[in-house]
């Protein structure tokens, strides 16, 4: 079993000391495991049911229809919902609890909620209606999601884990990416050995792009056959128990590839290793991630892509167009981890706009996944071409459109002396 019940009562008591703060005696918190969503049109049929991730951490139960109540008095009081008769019928067997510890039964929570008479409930999780969050519960929840970011060593056990499981599935791409194939099939291949060695579902789509396809930041695979002297970017993640890897790489479709592919991919690869030794505790997000946009810039001036003083290309972000996402998010309990509900408004960085915009502290997961890219949709567009006419080596420019793009991303745990990269294992392309 992955976690404990020593793991889940860690969990809650790390997160009471926080609520403590501002929770008053005589008020609760309720957090919901969610609802099934029903399929348009598909009568009786629903989406597979995931569970709120606050839930899960807090209780390791993947059930339907259920809620945790917290008190400064009571404590942590589960309200379960049975698995039926007649689900057991249509479905069998349920492995949807990976902490089996008895509560309450969820009929009984109103008559409850009835009784203790709180002065007031906060309502988190996937709340029934979804109602506007009061100042308050934003705060709890805030709390919750700052806690439950800092990863325990059983979810870093159980991380590790899956980060093994996609190795097979990079493995088996670096043998087989070659002319002839199709991007479609590099996806099978990849999905086929993960599930094969214990994954259960892949976390999101699988991207696979190919020569000029791989500029496309979300690339789904298509009936495309790969080229000769061509990159082949894929990102594709295994996932155990909504717990997951985020890992993208570039490999070449042939044995020795042009200087211009050559050199792309080494500038790349510089600026992912330079910024996981700086992804260390204390430390900015955005910091790193202006230093990426910083580093990218000097290296497209020296490829004579760029043009002109490198201040003044900095100053106006014209790497934008060519590294436009951040350099990374938080990653573990679904690919988008916590980071991102309590930035609303997220600011602008050399260019891009940060979700993710915190200060790093151990026990933190996180992708570092600097990429540049040649994105036709932004270097043709008639604004950008005007506003940036003497910062771009145009006709330069010309000879590197039909390479697509380059990405590099590994998962990195921040520690108290340094850090993790728990894809380590994860191949990279080595004979560019």
């Amino acid at each position: 079993m992955y976690f404990t019940k020593a793991d889940i009562d860690a969990r809650r008591a790390r997160l009471a000391a926080q609520w403590n703060n501002v929770l008053k005696n005589d008020e609760a918190i309720l957090v919901y495991s969610g609802y099934p969503v029903q399929k348009p049109g598909g009568l009786d049929q629903t989406y597979p049911f995931l569970p709120h991730p606050s839930y899960y951490w807090l209780t390791g139960r993947r059930r339907e229809e259920e809620v945790i109540l917290y008190n400064r008095h009571t404590g942590w009081i589960e309200f379960q919902k049975a698995w039926t008769r007649e689900q057991s019928v249509w479905e069998g067997e349920k492995h949807d609890l990976l902490v089996q510890e008895p509560g309450e039964d969820i009929q009984h929570l109103k008559s409850y909620m009835e009784t203790q008479r709180f002065s007031r409930v906060y309502q988190l999780g996937q709340v029934p209606g979804n109602p506007p969050v009061e100042d308050n519960a934003l705060t709890l929840r805030t709390l919750l999601q700052q806690t439950r970011r800092v990863k325990d060593a059983a979810e870093v056990k159980l991380i590790r884990h899956i980060a093994g499981i996609a190795t097979y599935g990079y493995r088996e791409l670096e043998q087989m990416i070659r002319p002839g194939v199709s991007e479609m099939e590099v996806r099978l291949a990849f999905e086929m050995q993960t599930f094969r060695h214990g994954g259960h579902a892949v976390p999101y789509d699988t991207i696979v792009g190919s020569g000029p396809n791989a500029a496309i930041l979300h690339a789904l695979p298509t009936t495309r056959i790969i080229g000769n002297n061509e990159f082949v970017l894929v990102d594709a993640g295994a996932s155990v128990y909504d717990y997951c890897v985020d890992i993208t790489r570039t490999f070449p479709s042939s044995a020795a590839m042009d200087t211009r592919h050559k050199a792309l991919y080494e500038l790349v690869l510089s600026v992912q290793q330079d910024c996981i030794s700086k992804t260390l505790a204390g430390t900015f997000w955005h910091d790193i991630h202006n230093h990426a946009a910083r580093e990218f810039t000097r290296g497209l001036l020296s490829l004579g892509i760029l043009k002109g003083d490198l201040s003044g290309l900095i100053e106006k972000e014209v790497i934008a167009a060519f590294f436009p996402h951040g350099l990374g998010h938080l990653v573990g309990l679904h690919v988008r981890d916590t980071g991102q509900e309590e930035n609303p408004s997220p600011r602008i960085y050399s260019g891009a706009r940060l979700r993710v915009d915190i200060q790093l502290e151990a026990g933190h997961l996180i992708t570092v996944e600097p990429g540049l890219y040649f994105i036709k949709a932004l270097l043709e567009e008639p604004g950008f071409v005007k506003k940036y006419q003497e910062d771009i080596n145009w006709n330069e420019l010309e000879h590197w459109k039909h390479i697509g793009g380059v990405r590099i991303e590994d998962n990195i745990l921040v520690t108290a002396s340094g850090n993790e990269n728990l894809t380590e294992t994860v191949p990279k392309a080595t004979h560019i």
